[in-house]
């Protein structure tokens, strides 16, 4: 038997089947505004209302693509006058709740993981930057001295730091370029066991050095030695020379000292430089 129902909502008329009806308990959905009522009691009288055979082909096709629908969307309508369809309905209603909720749980996830991500680059970066400076202050620090041979215009900037630092800027001590040059020793004709030793040093770096020690060593007719003695700057340099200033770059120092034999045999001697 065909009916013909109203929906309540939009007040769009279907024509419905007592088998479509009786189908889903007389629940449908409107094909015009997808609301859901219960068509059996929306039913209209068909005396009393006119409905032509264009309109009923409209309204059979309007209905048949609910109709279609409603068997996949059917444990979406909630029943309260039927249990089981209601709680069909509300167990996928929960589950897609359930993944709606977990998609968004594990967004949030991945967005802290990259922000997690970004901010371990960042400290990664920043500690490899501070041991960077850490790295090249200590050098500065150890090199000082030497910094100032190469960069003598640094020099002022790094005093001004050591003074900070309680530290201080030494001349440099490159032994290698400190010559020994025409050494000679002789004895007093006039006082017995007095030597007179003379020598030169000479400055071969292109930069001032600090005043070397000369370590003088005399040794008998078999070179062993017998007498030993460390001659600081100030013992074999003139009365008024400015020991911290340095030795000039190229210069050549004379080296005049004399020294007793003690009473022991001395018939050679070996010199040597050291700081």
């Amino acid at each position: 038997m065909t009916n013909v129902t109203n929906c309540p909502n939009c007040q769009t008329q279907f024509v419905v089947t007592d088998e479509q009806l009786n189908q889903h308990n007389g629940k449908v959905r409107c094909g015009h505004c997808l609301h859901v009522f219960d068509a059996t009691k929306e039913l209209v009288d068909v005396n009393e209302t006119e409905v032509n055979a264009s309109d009923d082909t409209d309204l059979a096709n309007d209905f048949a693509s609910v109709n279609d629908e409603n068997e996949a969307q059917v444990s979406h309508i909630e029943d309260h006058e039927n249990p089981q369809v209601s709680d069909e309905a509300s167990e996928i209603v929960n589950k897609a709740l359930l993944k709606h909720s977990q998609a968004n749980y594990f967004e949030t996830i991945d967005q802290k993981a990259e922000r997690k991500g970004r901010l371990y680059k960042w400290l990664i970066s920043i500690f490899a930057i501070l041991l960077l400076i850490a790295a090249v202050a200590q050098s500065i620090y150890f090199w000082r001295s030497d910094i100032t041979i190469y960069y003598p215009k640094l020099k002022p900037l790094l005093t001004q730091v050591c003074e900070k630092f309680s530290c201080s800027i030494s001349l440099p001590k490159k032994i290698e370029f400190i010559i020994i040059d025409d050494s000679d020793m002789q004895e007093d004709a006039e006082h017995e066991g007095l030597i007179h030793f003379s020598s030169t040093l000479i400055n071969q770096a292109g930069f001032i050095q600090t005043y070397p020690n000369i370590e003088l060593t005399l040794t008998d007719i078999e070179d062993k030695p017998k007498l030993r003695r460390i001659f600081t700057p100030a013992e074999y340099l003139l009365e008024h020379t400015d020991v911290v200033s340095g030795l000039p770059a190229g210069a050549e120092i004379k080296v005049k000292l004399a020294l007793t034999a003690q009473d022991e045999p001395v018939a050679g001697y070996r010199i040597s430089v050291s700081y």
